[in-house]
């Protein structure tokens, strides 16, 4: 039972790396409202009495309203982190940049105006500023000049933040380069995995290594939220904070370490003047565009070879006496980054390509919307469908049943394979199929008009949805997300029959 007396908190992209641990970290002294376009289940956080989740993309105006509606409607909430955001390092316009970070976040800020706020946080990044030059560091109050797609919109969503801190108090923190002890964070899993591979990459350096971020371990990070939540009585209505380390961490120190760690020994790498390695990225990058095919590394980064962000984060630390834990430092902890890959390479691979090849496309959310859209066409079909079928013998004990009735058990076959679909949580409609079925063999129905009815409404589903516009494309993701379902439910009432109908010794074999 949700323990009501906790402070309330909405997390969007909660889905996510920072999302996911946090909500880990903290999902028993808060009572959490997670936003995601990945369902808890998929991600992997177990059901808890403190975590309610809504499967929301935040740039569908219908669906942050609902959500929120149901938010305030129990109470409201006393903080909300804003972490959803789309970013791939391909540098590239895309339209997801501005549907998502800013005309999500606008939709957010939005909605937020009524949940009775004691703080906002919204997670900016330390990339909205230009790489300092001649020794200078990045400090809370440097200048916004980035100009790339992802830094323009964080931009944007800095101003937006300080805009509405008329109306509730916000806080922007920069994120530097966040890792864990998988790793998780693209460029430095590309680096290690290069580094321990046998390619012939694994010994080169851009330049003289010298190009550097700072890095902070997803441990860190977390805390640091937590205390910007602890002290929010304390802090500004607007301000800007840093998380981050003051030293940033070069590719030489990464490479040193990491090829110690992996082959006991540090090994020399080879330097390649910066003209040569911009050149030689640009014909990978051209040779992968021919192929279809294109390396992680693109020309854009080679901008930054020998370039050093870095930090002076002495006003956060003092506003929230708050510091990086030393034993979390990536010098100290690439170890237990690589005794990861080394130990656990399956899973060091997988969750780091989740991490890197994100894609902003979620085909169960389209389905979804199209199910929601198309509930009543559907519905009425199937009705109709089953009370004027031309065959006396089908559905025969369907047309028995009063009508209203009839209507109320299809519209919750149907809503729970909503569910499915939206969440990919099989379960449910297959249990309640199991359930319903018991109930029909002692009310005299046949197997096969049971089962009749669940692959009529699938054919009727496949059917609409592909004379849908915004669905037919999915095509092959409808007919995957609905026949495997049904036939799961199917499978289910099939065998509640057989049980019903075998001998005690073939049911307690079963049971066993």
């Amino acid at each position: 039972m949700t323990d009501n007396t906790l402070p309330r908190i909405v997390i969007t992209g909660a889905s996510g790396f920072i999302g996911r641990n946090f909500i880990e970290a903290y999902q028993d002294e808060y009572q959490i409202f997670a936003i995601a376009r990945r369902s808890q289940q998929e991600v992997g956080i177990p059901r808890h009495k403190n975590i309610t989740w809504f499967l929301v993309d935040v740039a569908e105006p219908e669906n942050v309203r609902d959500a929120m509606d149901e938010i305030q409607g129990g109470g409201g909430a006393d903080y909300f982190i804003h972490l959803a955001a789309f970013f791939d390092f391909s540098n590239e316009p895309n339209k997801e940049y501005e549907r998502t970070n800013v005309n999500g976040s606008k939709l957010i800020f939005e909605a937020a105006a009524n949940l009775g706020l004691k703080r906002f946080i919204f997670a900016s990044s330390l990339v909205v500023s230009e790489f300092p030059q001649n020794g200078d560091k990045l400090t809370e109050e440097s200048s916004l000049d980035a100009d790339f797609p992802y830094a323009v919109t964080k931009i944007a969503g800095e101003a937006m933040a300080k805009e509405w801190s008329k109306y509730y108090p916000c806080t922007v923190v920069r994120f530097a380069a966040v890792f864990s002890d998988w790793c998780e964070y693209g460029p430095l899993y590309k680096f290690l995995d290069t580094w321990s591979s046998r390619s012939w990459k694994s010994r080169v350096l851009g330049g003289r290594g010298e190009s550097a971020v700072p890095y902070i371990h997803i441990v860190c990070l977390v805390r640091m939220l937590r205390t910007i939540l602890d002290k929010t009585e304390k802090l500004k209505p607007f301000d800007v904070l840093i998380a981050s380390p003051d030293e940033s961490t070069s590719h030489q120190e990464l490479y040193d370490l990491s090829t110690r760690f992996v082959f006991g020994e540090k090994r020399k790498a080879i330097h390649i003047p910066a003209i040569l390695a911009r050149l030689g990225v640009s014909l990978m990058d051209l040779a992968g565009r021919l192929i279809g095919r294109r390396p992680f590394e693109r020309p854009w980064m080679m901008k930054y070879i020998d370039e050093c962000m870095d930090v002076d984060a002495g006003y956060t630390r003092k506003e929230l006496d708050w510091n990086v834990i030393p034993r979390y430092r990536p010098e100290r902890r690439i170890l237990h980054v690589i005794e990861h890959m080394k130990t656990y390479p399956n899973e060091w691979h997988h969750k780091n390509t989740l991490a890197l090849y994100k894609s902003p496309e979620r085909p169960n959310l389209e389905i979804s919307e199209a199910l929601v859209h198309q509930e009543e066409a559907i519905l009425t079909a199937l009705l109709d469908r089953i009370m004027n079928v031309e065959d006396p013998t089908r559905y025969h004990s369907y047309k028995k049943m009063d009508p209203e009735k009839l209507s109320w058990y299809l519209g919750i076959v149907y809503n729970l394979l909503k569910v499915s679909v939206r969440t990919g949580d099989r379960l449910s409609l297959a249990n309640y199929a199991r359930f319903i079925a018991s109930i029909r063999i002692h009310e005299g129905f046949k197997l096969a008009e049971v089962v009749d009815v669940y692959q009529t409404l699938s054919d009727l589903v496949i059917q609409q949805l592909l004379e849908f516009d915004s669905a037919k494309h999915l095509e092959q993701r409808i007919r995957d997300d609905i026949d495997l379902t049904i036939q799961m439910a199917v499978d289910e009432i099939e065998d509640a029959y057989d049980i019903a109908q075998a001998p005690t010794s073939y049911i307690r074999f079963h049971n066993r």
